[in-house]
């Protein structure tokens, strides 16, 4: 007997998660009023407890003390202020809160007369830096050099250590895919604020990115989850996972409900997705390689050749782009079999490197119709003098 296709969809099982301090969460929602279900805000990611905020700090900096810090410190969308407080109780001396919603300024604001010293409230989008086009910037995006002077960085050389260290809970914002991609390729063309020296970020994500961005190559089955934005991230930062929390501990809302009567109940039959805190810390020798960024525009374009399908044989594909030389592969201990979806980030760049500085290269079809994607294309901006970041999204 036939059965619908309905019928043979096995239901999911949720894990049943009980709201225990649910005397604490009334008390943050009512202090924090502008997080209520009906407000737009309800989506977004903030942290309220200051016991999160506490361990975050405690994981970012393991002894506890910000005082000996000597990279500043910028918060993107701090919210209520309640991890940019635990900031300065914890010592740091220089902090710049980037808020992008007017509804939470006053409370960075009021911080900041009480630190005026260490902490600077800017009403900014680090997700809007240097827009594309040539009309004027409405606040809250900004350039990367006005912003840059605000908090009042000083450039650095890349090799060493970071100038900036940038805390953002990026986590289910509607962008949160496009702004790992926009980070990323600005960091490629060495754009926007990259031009200043090195910028460590310190991001909680959500645990669908989280997977995308950590996921190591697959050698055997379907790699769902290894896509373009994995082999970028592991080509140019090195990731260490700090911590990990319940979503609710962000943002208790988000698993509320309106009952009949009008109140708001927990959904308590749900489960819980996580969040994670990850470290993205750009390699030191990802320029000192004696390439320029065209070249660097090139590895992009190569990449994003290489994954069209990862079920592709690595050495057959290098070969049909530069005849003669596949077996480049196999001085990284790759074999005629290996899949490019078997290859990390680290690895591509190694064999691009080689690609690139191969006399071969140089007049070759490969650079031709590189060179003229990348001048062509009309998501670029090939104005090599311009601030503005050169990706559209």
């Amino acid at each position: 007997m036939a059965t619908s296709s309905q019928s043979r969809k096995k239901k999911k099982k949720t894990k049943k998660y009980i709201f225990e301090d649910r005397e604490n969460i009334d008390l943050l929602l009512s202090k924090y009023t502008l997080l209520s279900p009906k407000r737009k805000l309800v989506k977004q990611c903030y942290i309220l407890d200051k016991e999160v905020a506490r361990t975050m700090i405690n994981k970012i900096w393991p002894n506890g003390s910000l005082v000996d810090e000597k990279a500043i410190i910028v918060e993107a969308f701090p919210g209520p202020g309640i991890f940019t407080e635990e900031l300065l109780k914890s010592g740091a001396p220089h902090v710049a809160a980037l808020e992008n919603q007017k509804v939470f300024l006053p409370f960075t604001e009021d911080l900041s007369r009480l630190y005026p010293d260490r902490l600077n409230a800017i009403y900014g989008d680090v997700t809007r830096l240097d827009p594309v086009g040539d009309g004027d910037i409405i606040l809250p995006a900004r350039t990367s050099k006005e912003l840059f002077n605000l908090i009042n960085g000083t450039p650095a050389p890349w090799d060493s250590d970071p100038i900036i260290k940038v805390f953002q809970v990026i986590a289910h914002r509607p962008n949160e895919r496009r702004f790992l991609l926009r980070n990323v390729y600005s960091l490629i063309s060495r754009y926007s604020w990259y031009r200043f020296g090195r910028i460590e970020t310190f991001l909680v994500l959500s645990e669908k990115e989280f997977k995308v961005i950590t996921q190591p190559p697959c050698p055997k089955g379907k790699p769902a989850f290894y896509q373009l934005l994995t082999v970028l991230y592991n080509m140019c930062y090195e990731m260490e996972v700090l911590h990990k929390e319940p979503r609710t501990s962000l943002h208790p809302n988000l698993f509320m409900h309106m009952n009949q009567n009008g109140e708001e109940e927990p959904n308590e039959d749900i489960e819980i997705p996580n969040v994670y805190l990850v470290r993205a810390t750009p390699r030191k020798d990802l320029f000192s390689h004696n390439l320029t960024k065209l070249d660097y525009d090139l590895i992009l374009f190569l990449v994003k050749q290489l994954l069209i399908k990862r079920s592709f044989k690595l050495q057959e594909t290098v070969e049909k782009w530069l005849p003669g030389h596949g077996s480049i592969v196999a001085k990284y201990g790759f074999s005629e079999k290996t899949k490019t979806g078997e290859v990390t980030g680290a690895e591509f760049f190694k064999i691009f490197l080689d690609i690139i500085q191969n006399d071969g290269f140089e007049g070759s079809w490969l650079k031709e119709e590189a060179q003229y994607f990348v001048e062509t294309d009309t998501s670029v901006d090939t104005n090599s003098w311009s601030t503005r970041s050169r990706y559209i999204f």
